[in-house]
């Protein structure tokens, strides 16, 4: 088994802009979902198929779900980026490039987070939107965020390369 150093690394002004976003967008998701709670119909969309159309509803508690499911993943994965040194790594990690290496992939796991919470705080919006105006049609938005959620943290592993000394 590879042992590799545990270091204690600071966040950079980047990880803690990443990490109050976050938590902006989950505290907005949960207002959202308070302030319109008692205006949703009893049964309102909970389920939409691949064309972004609702094809299941149930009760209006539903509307917690998102804000809820943004509160376990950014806490769960906040806590995760104290432990770098448990992750798997393309690269080998020596002492080297273990700074560098730790620093990439707690990012690359805050801007995943930061793009959840931002998809459940779009979920929210779009469950709210769809029994206001009767659509019950997920958004262009949404699906631009699947494909960021999907996309950015290649993106940032391919990239984001260490600068020559």
């Amino acid at each position: 088994m590879e042992i590799r150093p545990k270091l204690d690394l600071p966040k950079s002004s980047l990880e803690r802009w990443i990490d109050v976003a976050s938590w902006i967008f989950v505290m907005l998701g949960f207002v959202l979902a308070l302030n319109s709670y008692s205006d949703l119909p009893d049964l309102i969309p909970h389920h939409f198929n691949a064309a972004g159309e609702a094809d299941r509803y149930g009760s209006k508690e539903i509307i917690f779900l998102m804000p809820i499911i943004a509160f376990v993943t950014v806490a769960g994965m906040m806590f995760m980026t104290r432990f770098p040194h448990k992750f798997n790594y393309l690269n080998t990690i020596t002492p080297e490039n273990a700074a560098f290496e730790y620093q990439r992939m707690r990012v690359l796991l805050r801007v995943t987070y930061l793009l959840v919470s931002l998809l459940m705080l779009t979920l929210t919006w779009n469950l709210i939107q769809s029994t206001q105006d009767h659509t019950a049609k997920l958004g262009a938005e949404f699906w631009v965020l699947i494909a960021l959620i999907m996309i950015a943290p290649w993106l940032i592993l391919l990239f984001w390369k260490k600068k020559p000394a």
